[in-house]
C-alpha cells in the first residue's frame, strides 16, 4: 500500500511540476474541459456552457469559479484549468510566460460602464475628484484615459485609485469616490440601488468594444481532435442564450452570484454577445490604445496569439 501511495504521489508531483494535469473524465467517460471564470456579466455565456453541453458524448464542461484575475492566471499556469474567460490585458500579460495560451474567441463585447455619483452632471465635474478603476492593467483604465482625452481633461487633474469592483458601489455610497469605471453588473447594481448613475457605456465610447477573451491551452486543443470546433460551436450557442436573455442565463448567473433579476437584466442589456470573432481590426484598435496610453509596453503578436477559426453548420438551433 505504501509503495502504491508513493507512486501516486510522485506521479502527481510530476504533473504539477510540468504545469499540467492528466486528462480527467466523468462517469460517462467524457473528457472534462475545465474553464475558469469570474461571476460577472462578461462571463454569462461561459456560465451557460455546462447546460449547453450536458448531453454531449465526448466532452463535458466543468466551470471553476474565481474571485480575482491573478488566481485565474495561476490556475492556467499550473494546469488546474484548461481555459478561461479573462480580461484581454491580463491574458496578454499571462501569455508572456505561457506561450501555449491562445485566444479562440471574444467572451463578449461592450459591458463596461462609467458610473458617477448623483451630484456629477458631466466629466468636467470630476476635475479634482477621485475616480476608481479595478487595476491599471485593464480595459477600464484604457476607457477612462480615452474619455479624459476626448473631454480635454488632463490625467493629472483627477485622482485615480484602484479598488476591487465589488467594493466600488459601496465606496461611492460612502462618498469616498465620485466615479468608477467597471465591468457589469456593478454599474447596474449602483444604478438600480440609487447609489449613482451610468454616465456612459463602453459601447458609446468604442462601439462593439473588446474586453474579455476566451483563452485555452493550445496543447490541449492539439491533443483532442475536434475539440476546437466543439468549443466554438458550444460557445456560439451559449452566447446566443446570453444575447436572448433566456431564463437559463438568469438561473446560471444566480448560481454563481447573488444579484436581483433587475440588476442582471440591465447588465445583460449593456453587454453584447454577438459577433465574437476576435478580428485583426479589433486587435489593432485596442492594442494601439494600450500602447499609446502606456498601459502595457508590449503586446503579443496577433497571428501567434489569436486562433480565428469560424465554425459553420453547428448542429444547434439558436434560442
Amino acid at each position: 500500500m505504501k509503495r502504491v501511495y508513493k507512486w501516486v504521489l510522485c506521479l502527481g508531483l510530476i504533473f504539477l511540476l510540468a504545469g499540467c494535469a492528466p486528462d480527467a473524465t466523468d462517469t460517462y467517460g467524457r473528457t472534462i474541459i475545465r474553464i475558469a471564470y469570474l461571476p460577472i456579466t462578461h462571463s454569462a455565456a461561459v456560465m451557460v456552457l455546462p447546460e449547453v453541453t450536458r448531453d454531449d458524448e465526448r466532452f463535458a464542461v466543468e466551470l471553476v469559479r474565481f474571485t480575482a484575475w491573478p488566481e485565474v492566471v495561476e490556475a492556467l499556469r499550473s494546469g488546474r484549468v484548461d481555459g478561461a474567460s479573462m480580461l484581454l490585458e491580463v491574458a496578454f500579460r499571462a501569455s508572456e510566460t505561457n506561450d501555449a495560451l491562445v485566444s479562440i474567441s471574444l467572451s463578449h463585447r461592450d459591458g463596461n460602464v462609467i458610473v458617477v455619483d448623483n451630484t456629477i452632471e458631466s466629466y468636467h465635474d470630476l476635475i479634482g475628484r477621485t475616480i476608481a478603476i479595478p487595476h491599471t492593467l485593464s480595459p477600464h483604465n484604457t476607457l477612462l484615459r480615452m474619455v479624459l482625452e476626448r473631454e480635454g481633461i488632463d490625467i493629472d487633474d483627477v485622482n485615480i485609485i484602484e479598488i476591487s469592483p465589488a467594493e466600488m458601489p459601496f465606496t461611492m455610497a460612502a462618498r469616498a469616490i465620485s466615479a468608477f469605471v467597471v465591468a457589469e453588473p456593478w454599474g447596474s447594481l449602483a444604478e438600480v440601488r440609487g447609489i449613482g448613475r451610468i454616465l456612459e457605456t463602453s459601447n458609446e465610447i468604442i462601439p462593439c468594444s473588446v474586453c474579455c477573451l476566451l483563452v485555452f491551452n493550445s496543447n490541449l486543443l492539439m491533443e483532442h481532435e475536434g475539440l476546437l470546433d466543439w468549443l466554438l460551436c458550444q460557445f456560439e450557442l451559449a452566447a446566443a442564450y446570453a444575447h436572448a436573455m433566456d431564463d437559463v442565463v438568469f438561473d446560471a448567473f444566480r448560481r454563481s452570484a447573488r444579484f436581483e433579476r433587475e440588476i442582471i437584466a440591465q447588465s445583460l442589456e449593456i453587454t453584447n454577445f454577438e459577433n465574437l470573432i476576435f478580428t485583426r481590426e479589433d486587435f489593432d484598435e485596442i492594442t494601439n490604445a494600450i500602447l499609446r496610453f502606456d498601459i502595457m509596453s508590449r503586446v503579443p503578436n496577433f497571428d501567434d496569439f489569436v486562433i480565428n477559426h469560424e465554425v459553420r453548420g453547428c448542429c444547434h438551433e439558436n434560442p
